[in-house]
């Protein structure tokens, strides 16, 4: 029994410093919160028309390391926010 109340007080303990820390988060102003972006894929032909590239440039890009990519099938995918932080770069 005593084993049992023990085990108790601990849980309780342990509830009690999860509900200390989650008081803390509420309390943070909306812009500390951490944010996770989901990360965007466009497609060759999708950057070629937003950006006016050709593509001829993205391989350059992608073969200087200036891109991260990925081949599904026969079209290649770029990270929406490496293809703007390239282009912002440029300016």
């Amino acid at each position: 029994m005593k084993a049992f109340n023990s085990l108790l007080h601990l849980i309780r303990e342990l509830l009690k410093v999860q509900e200390k820390q989650l008081d803390v988060l509420l309390k943070l102003e909306p812009a500390a919160l951490p944010v996770v972006e989901e990360e965007v894929w466009l497609s060759t032909h999708d950057v070629m028309k937003i950006f006016k590239r050709s593509e001829r440039t993205l391989y350059s890009w992608r073969k200087g390391g200036d891109l991260r990519f990925k081949i599904k099938g026969r079209t290649c995918y770029y990270l929406k926010s490496d293809v703007f932080n390239r282009v912002n770069k440029e300016r």
